[in-house]
């Protein structure tokens, strides 16, 4: 199994909502996600438990996610 995970900011009304996701490579599905106030760390790693929660995650999993 090959992730990939990104984070987009999305203006709103009351402020900027921040939202993490994981997707499955092979099949193109968000398995996991996460939205906060907030740009740190734990969005990412609520996403990835999420996606683990799911049983997505298999041993040997490969995350990739851009520093950009």
């Amino acid at each position: 199994t090959k992730l990939v995970g990104d984070i987009t900011c999305l203006p709103t009304a009351e402020g900027w909502l921040y939202l993490a996701c994981w997707l499955d490579l092979a099949t193109r599905e968000v398995v996991g996600y996460s939205m906060a106030d907030h740009h740190r760390a734990d969005l990412v790693v609520d996403a990835l438990k999420m996606a683990a929660g799911r049983g997505r995650l298999r041993p040997g999993c490969i995350a990739h996610s851009d520093r950009g």
